[in-house]
């Protein structure tokens, strides 16, 4: 497949600008555009993803799907590309003395838990998918990072330079973001490798689901995409749980400290 690679300087959104692309884009072509200054960046349900200009990476990669392509269903890809971003990160943050573990919160955040076990956002994933008509023809990846900004007092964010505590290149971080966002999207199966890193997995815990308080248990991420739990609202029993939209929950448990 033949890789167009754009860096700017700034930009109001990756995401738009692979939205554009692929309305011109012929069959099998793919197109990585990043920049350290995008303005106007969003994440899931329209929220704005905000970052420091110059310390951290806006990457969108736009895939238009060559007419061989296998007949994978885009929940698949959605969690082959997930898991891939989080082998990244946490690849880059082996080293870290200050690092348990990074994780997956349904649907597509990368957190990181450090030693006193919270739990802390370095990156969000924004996925978009495009239609001819019914047909499923193309595929934007957007992906903010956290590198080297400071979150210092935040309670919820926090960046890979404050886990390394040292300076990362951004460069690197987009060229092995950009490659493995690619292979993930080849992937025939991924959904073991994207279950077994969700946040909260196997773990009773405080949630509120539609403003419900109770303890639920993730379970995982079925293949449209919903996360099963088990859920017992207070008061009442325990009940298997289908959670369709991410914004019906809230993670009571995972901000409490």
């Amino acid at each position: 497949m033949q890789h167009t690679r754009i860096h700017l300087k700034e930009a109001e959104s990756t995401n738009d600008i692979g939205s554009q692309w692929l309305k011109t884009a012929v069959l099998g072509e793919i197109l990585s555009v990043w920049t350290t200054n995008q303005t106007q960046g969003r994440g899931q349900r329209g929220n704005p993803w905000d970052q420091s200009p110059g310390l951290d990476l806006a990457l969108t990669i736009a895939v238009k799907w060559p007419a061989d392509a296998p007949p994978h269903d885009p929940v698949t890809r959605n969690k082959a590309v997930t898991a891939s971003i989080r082998q990244v990160i946490a690849d880059l943050l082996a080293d870290s003395n200050g690092v348990r573990t990074v994780g997956i919160k349904w649907p597509n955040d990368i957190l990181v838990q450090n030693q006193a076990g919270q739990w802390l956002k370095c990156a969000g994933i924004l996925i978009e998918n495009t239609w001819r008509g019914t047909s499923w023809d193309g595929m934007l990846v957007g992906v903010g990072v956290n590198v080297n900004s400071a979150h210092a007092g935040e309670q919820r964010r926090c960046s890979l330079r404050e886990c390394l505590l040292k300076d990362l290149s951004i460069d690197r971080v987009q060229a092995l973001m950009s490659e493995h966002v690619i292979q993930g999207l080849q992937e025939i199966d991924a959904l073991k490798n994207y279950n077994e890193h969700l946040v909260g997995r196997g773990m009773e815990a405080r949630f509120s689901i539609s403003g419900q308080p109770g303890l639920g248990t993730v379970e995982g991420v079925n293949a449209k995409g919903a996360l099963e739990m088990r859920w017992r609202p207070d008061g009442g029993t325990v009940q298997a749980l289908t959670v369709d939209q991410s914004g019906t929950v809230s993670w009571d448990w995972l901000w409490e400290k």
